[in-house]
């Protein structure tokens, strides 16, 4: 018992000294490694070790994308009992990153032979992968002659060998985006590394269940998502920066009567959103038909019906005779000056409209009703900006700064490109959601 009692107090003591003085640097040959489950977990190792070094104490630095508080950050052993007493660790904070050091302490030796496993390191309960690592390692000679003037070495952070690894290499980091949406919140890593298995953690507000989750890549496309259950979404993380999009919706939804909308198509959620609100109806009974273009008639009707379907006295369009479903829109549309028309005395209900003439109404719209519009994007990467008619410019630089729209597969704006009916719903939803609607 008095053995026990001295060594206790021993290593104790030992992990006191650890924590304000730096450890003996023998870092030659040494890598931290990295593998992650198919959960999305991320356990760390030590390969390179002397042949015949026996380790009992290591003090590791592990820097990682984004910012964490010293409670979002730890490293759970892969023997929970090796590192007692001695197991302490902090953060600190630099330029969007956090470096987490932690000191680990044993009186049984920590290594099998030239290998070591760490334990699983996780940040804000979710599996991430260090950018960056320094080690020091301690012996039974090292902790005799006691610690003075010394640090860790840095070491380079290599993807394992091990068998439970990903078949696909892990690439460089990529910033993650995810604004939240309105009636609901989800978790995720700031960043990750290409090919890396990312957790998304979902959380609905009472009342409310999610509608969709949509991740795109820096083109905008999109990236498949995996359903684990339990609020738990996963996605591997592809070669460029990822945005990720929620649509919470209403746990009561009306139920949709479209054979052509399934739950697994993109834009289930947002014809949902507008169906619910009586935005946007079917082409007919059954068929919302999401791959029609939309016209200019159904873009100024879907924002009046949005409106409470006000009354509005006749236009002076001289193609939009009186008694058609959207005789009333246009009235109203042009009366708030949200249309203007060709010139020439027509609106052309049924022409398609274009992706220009889309944001342009919205942008009025968003006026009107005195929204938010200040939102502004450098449209310069699009070759094909000089297309875009002088009208749209400022509603354009809008819709693509507040995330309402993209640039297409290859890379262009496309103005005077057309939105089918589901485009214009995802678009309307994106909207409507923006502005608490």
């Amino acid at each position: 018992m008095k053995k026990c009692k001295k060594l206790g107090a021993l290593l104790l003591c030992w992990a006191c000294l650890l924590s304000v003085l730096p450890l003996p640097a023998s870092a030659a040959g040494l890598s931290l490694t990295y593998r992650q489950t198919a959960q999305g977990a991320v356990v760390l190792g030590l390969s390179g070790l002397e042949s015949g070094k026996t380790i009992y104490g290591i003090q590791l630095e592990v820097t990682l994308a984004g910012s964490y508080e010293a409670s979002q950050v730890s490293l759970t052993p892969a023997d929970p009992l090796a590192y007692s007493p001695g197991h302490a660790a902090a953060v600190t904070h630099s330029q969007g990153q956090t470096t987490f050091t932690v000191y680990l302490a044993s009186p049984l030796a920590l290594n099998s032979g030239s290998a070591l496993t760490l334990g699983g390191l996780s940040a804000n309960g979710m599996g991430v992968i260090p950018e960056r690592a320094k080690v020091a390692l301690l012996d039974s000679q090292d902790i005799a002659g006691g610690v003075e003037n010394l640090s860790p070495a840095e070491v380079p952070v290599v993807q394992s060998t091990d068998s439970e690894s990903p078949d696909l290499p892990f690439g460089e980091s990529h910033p993650i985006t995810s604004p939240q949406a309105p009636h609901g919140s989800y978790q995720v890593l700031p960043a990750a590394r290409e090919n890396q298995v990312v957790t998304v953690y979902v959380q609905p507000e009472a009342g409310y269940k999610l509608g969709s989750l949509l991740v795109t890549d820096s083109k905008g496309q999109p990236v498949a998502i995996l359903d684990m259950g339990s609020g738990q979404y996963t996605f591997r993380m592809p070669g460029s920066a990822v945005k990720l999009e929620a649509i919470f919706v209403t746990a009561g939804n009306v139920y949709l009567p479209f054979t052509d909308v399934k739950e697994k198509d993109w834009f289930y959620a947002s014809v949902q959103y507008v169906y619910d609100r009586g935005m946007m109806q079917g082409m007919d009974e059954t068929h919302f038909s999401p791959g029609v273009a939309t016209s200019r008639a159904m873009i100024v009707t879907i924002l009046h019906r949005l409106e409470g379907s006000p009354a509005a006295d006749s236009s002076k369009f001289t193609d939009v005779p009186a008694g058609q479903w959207y005789t009333q829109p246009v009235a109203w549309a042009a009366a708030n000056k949200l249309v203007e028309g060709y010139g020439d005395g027509r609106f052309g209900p049924t022409h398609i409209i274009t992706r220009e003439q889309f944001v342009t109404i919205l942008h009025r719209y968003a006026v009107m009703k005195g929204y938010d519009v200040s939102d502004w994007a450098d449209l310069s990467r699009f070759p094909d900006i000089k297309k875009l008619a002088s009208f749209a410019e400022s509603p354009m630089h809008w819709a693509v700064g507040c995330g309402l729209i993209n640039g297409m597969d290859d890379g262009t704006l496309a103005p005077k490109g057309s939105a089918t009916r589901a485009q214009a719903a995802a678009i309307l939803t994106r909207f409507c959601e923006r502005n608490g609607m």
